[in-house]
């Protein structure tokens, strides 16, 4: 827009007329004191002047630069007048309010500080764990991030070293991109590298403030994971107490959290506080800052663990599932304002799966299972064909649960007779192939992903064995089961391995425990079977009778299962097998049957490992890098099982 009796007028001339006003003592009004100074640069960009005396001021309003004349002195004093009354009260009507362009621009700078604070993040973990002569940690300097930066995408799309202008605009000092970078570990629940912390504290030792960031506060938040629940408790309370949102929430998340980790089963009182502090986390975050949504994210997560504790109860079931969804829902709108595609598409996952099992519809079940196989394999397969952010990760127990979900469906839906056919349409005849797609996107995972991947491949090896099993039968001919058992090594492993699966666990160890009861000889001829295919050298004699009562009780126990959609299939399928199991020989028990052991069976199992001790301690020869390796995974397994497994 052009205001009446102005004209466009160079550099130049703007100079000359501020020198010849001068020369002449013509009273100016100052350069950019008055409303109508401020909105003519506004309108007209004008570059700053330069006044007669050499000094830099501020942009002017063009009228105050027209030339020594007092008519344009007396036309500018009106035009300001009447710009000065419409400026301000337009100000007046728009002082409260956010506009569009400041809410937009507010977004792009957060996600340029969280793109450079993530580059940083990267760079600096480098020079910790791969150290160079002249380059350690301690030499690091703002160029250094600048040039080694990866992973910053620049405006035109192409990726490339950070602008030293836009670092300049965010972070004065290195300490403070250390701060900067440390608030993101602390986010996602990371462990921050001492290396890190000193460098954001030499910030505070050298008298410079730290951007944002109280050094108090920042303790707080690096001993949480030391913390017990009264004292983090208490940092929450003094974080209302100073209204810190940001803090407030960090402890929330951290709370949830913990108190999930003290869930024991028949206790639910720390599962329902785990909720209720998630919940109280999720309120409290602003979707227009960005660590606020990755705190949110945290709460999501805890919130939709706990209500998933909570569906056990069937009561519950329906409204816990119901809670599942919108908890979901939200975290994908956490998702979408941090531009993270892989978090949204998992919290899609789980909410359409949430509202399938609520609704009982196979067909929304199975076809959420495809998609997000077919997300997976495109975003974490080892040449994706999307591009992320860095902090947009996959965990490792995120992809194993993906991959027993399928293996559930499979189980459940492939030869049942009522949905086979929509299953053969949605998934096709080869289910192998995306699973072994699926189990290469381990590489790409964070969080125990060697844990997570050996237990997912014992569990499709488990599945594999029982495979060649037809349905569950004590007739079946014993040198082909027999065969097939007896040629499985990792029995051990694996039956370990999988004990956080669930209901298909259950079932395919149920399969198991009755083929290793065939072989040894329960079935035809049991006199001549027992024993026959045992070595001399076992320290440990089951009774196949006891191995069928195992069977049967881990049939049994997926009664606790839920009821709905592939679990209610596979819970119904169970209970089946299992009253087949004791019709065989209504009169067989382990007590009937088996040898009563001279001591208890804790006692027995403590023996055997005490004689595995002695024989381990009195070889002649120290154990090789191999013999070493086969040993950790056999015990590895055993320690998690007794720790977090069924037990």
């Amino acid at each position: 827009m052009k205001l009446p009796g102005s004209k466009s007028i160079s550099m130049r001339s703007r100079g000359l007329g501020m020198f010849f006003a001068a020369r002449l003592a013509i009273p100016a009004a100052p350069v950019g004191s008055c409303a109508a100074a401020r909105f003519c640069c506004s309108r007209a960009s004008l570059a700053p002047v330069v006044s007669t005396d050499g000094s830099s001021l501020e942009p002017g309003c063009r009228f105050h630069l027209q030339g020594p004349t007092l008519a344009g002195i007396d036309e500018c004093t009106t035009m300001c007048t009447a710009i000065d009354s419409e400026v301000v009260s337009s100000t007046a009507i728009h002082r409260d309010a956010t506009s569009y362009q400041a809410r937009a621009g507010r977004v792009l700078e957060e996600h340029t500080r969280a793109m450079i604070a993530a580059a940083a993040e990267q760079v600096m973990m480098d020079r910790i764990t791969t150290p160079h002569p002249g380059s350690s940690i301690e030499r690091l300097t703002l160029a250094d991030v600048c040039s080694s930066a990866r992973g910053y995408i620049r405006r035109d799309g192409t990726e490339g070293p950070i602008p030293k202008a836009t670092m300049w605009k965010h972070f004065k000092t290195l300490e403070a991109l250390a701060a900067a970078v440390i608030v993101n570990l602390t986010a996602d629940n990371r462990p921050v590298p001492d290396q890190i912390a000193a460098l954001a504290a030499r910030g505070e030792h050298a008298g410079i403030r730290v951007d944002r960031v109280d050094a108090q506060r920042l303790e707080a938040r690096f001993s949480a994971r030391h913390y017990d629940i009264a004292r983090m408790e208490e940092q929450f309370d003094h974080a209302s107490t100073r209204n810190e949102h940001s803090d407030m929430l960090f402890w929330a998340a951290e709370l949830a959290e913990r108190h999930l980790q003290q869930r024991r089963r028949g206790n639910q009182q720390p599962v329902v506080a785990a909720r209720d502090w998630a919940r109280r986390g999720i309120a409290l975050v602003d979707p227009a800052a960005r660590l606020d949504c990755m705190m949110g994210i945290r709460c999501t997560r805890a919130a939709a663990a706990a209500e998933s504790t909570l569906c056990k109860k069937p009561v519950y079931e329906p409204t816990g599932l119901s809670r599942i969804r919108s908890i979901k829902e939200t975290e994908m709108g956490f998702a979408d304002a941090l531009g993270w595609q892989l978090h949204h598409e998992l919290a899609r996952f789980h909410a359409e799966h949430a509202r399938a099992l609520s609704e009982e519809d196979p067909d929304r079940e199975m076809r959420a299972h495809h998609t997000i196989t077919t997300t997976l394999i495109e975003l974490c397969s080892p040449n994706p064909s999307i591009a992320r952010e860095p902090q947009d990760t996959l965990r490792a127990y995120e992809l194993a649960d993906v991959i027993v979900g399928l293996r559930r469906i499979h189980l459940a839906y492939a030869t049942h007779p009522e949905h086979q056919q929509l299953y053969a349409a949605i998934f096709g005849e080869d289910m192998d192939n995306p699973t072994r797609k699926l189990l290469a996107c381990f590489p790409s995972t964070t969080g125990e992903r060697h844990r997570h991947e050996g237990n997912i491949r014992a569990l499709l090896r488990l599945a594999d064995l029982t495979s060649r099993f037809d349905r569950p039968d004590p007739t079946a001919e014993f040198d082909r089961i027999g065969s097939t058992v007896e040629n499985y090594e990792q029995a051990a492993i694996d039956l370990l391995r999988t004990a956080e699966y669930g209901i298909i666990r259950d079932i395919l160890v149920a399969r198991y425990l009755t083929a290793k009861a065939q072989s040894l000889g329960i079935t035809n001829e049991p006199a001549k079977r027992i024993g026959a295919d045992r070595t001399g050298h076992s320290l440990v004699h089951p009774h196949p009778a006891v191995l069928i009562q195992a069977a049967i009780q881990f049939y049994d126990h997926t009664a606790a299962a839920s009821p709905r959609g592939a679990s209610g299939i596979l819970r119904t399928w169970a209970a089946n097998a299992s009253t087949d199991l004791k019709r065989a020989d209504p009169s067989r028990s382990a007590t009937s049957t088996a040898p009563a052991p001279p001591v208890s069976e804790f006692d027995t199992i403590a023996k055997a490992i005490n004689d595995l001790v002695l024989i381990t301690i009195s070889r002649r020869n120290r154990f090789t890098d191999n013999e070493i390796e086969h040993l950790i995974d056999l015990i590895d397994p055993m320690y998690y099982y007794i720790t977090s497994g069924r037990n």
